[in-house]
């Protein structure tokens, strides 16, 4: 099972005790490797995001393909009918009739499966625009901290002088 990952409210509310010239450097060290696999384990998950927004926007475009090939042939079967004579007329019309039944299901069932993909395509947007989000409160907390790290280190300087 993997490690639970931080949060901001972690990072927020973590306490580094005391030593004797400051913060303890082995906590510190090991709540900072504990920040860097977390930011690691976000990178990879953006990588697989966007790999599989690519695979999605690919899918979409193939059903845009499929359902203009369709279209078009559809349109070639229904001029084909009208050329032919008169006696095979029944048949054609059958034909298209039971064409058109089977292309309208599949531009149905492409459009269905575009729409959920649309819908997928959205929702990992939003996934990465709040990872963004996170990733930069994250990295302002840090800066927060790393600031605060300094005012504490100098008012400590200036009380031993």
């Amino acid at each position: 099972m993997a490690p639970e990952l931080l949060t901001a409210r972690d990072i927020e509310s973590k306490y580094f005790s005391r030593s004797m010239r400051g913060y303890s450097i082995s906590e510190v060290d090991e709540f900072l490797d504990r920040i860097a696999e977390d930011v690691q384990e976000y990178a990879l998950r953006c990588v697989d995001l966007e790999r599989s927004l690519a695979r999605l926007e690919e899918q979409i475009k193939e059903y845009d393909d499929l359902k203009e090939t369709l279209q078009e042939t559809l349109l070639m079967a229904q001029k084909s009918a009208e050329a032919k004579e008169e006696a095979a007329a029944s048949q054609a019309e059958n034909l298209i009739s039971e064409a058109r039944v089977k292309a309208e299901q599949i531009v149905q069932d492409a459009a269905s499966a575009r729409e959920m993909e649309r819908r997928e395509l959205i929702r990992l947007k939003q996934m990465k625009q709040e990872f963004r989000a996170e990733f930069k409160a994250l990295l302002s907390r840090f800066a927060s901290l790393a600031e605060g790290d300094d005012e504490v280190f100098s008012e400590e300087e200036g009380a031993s002088l």
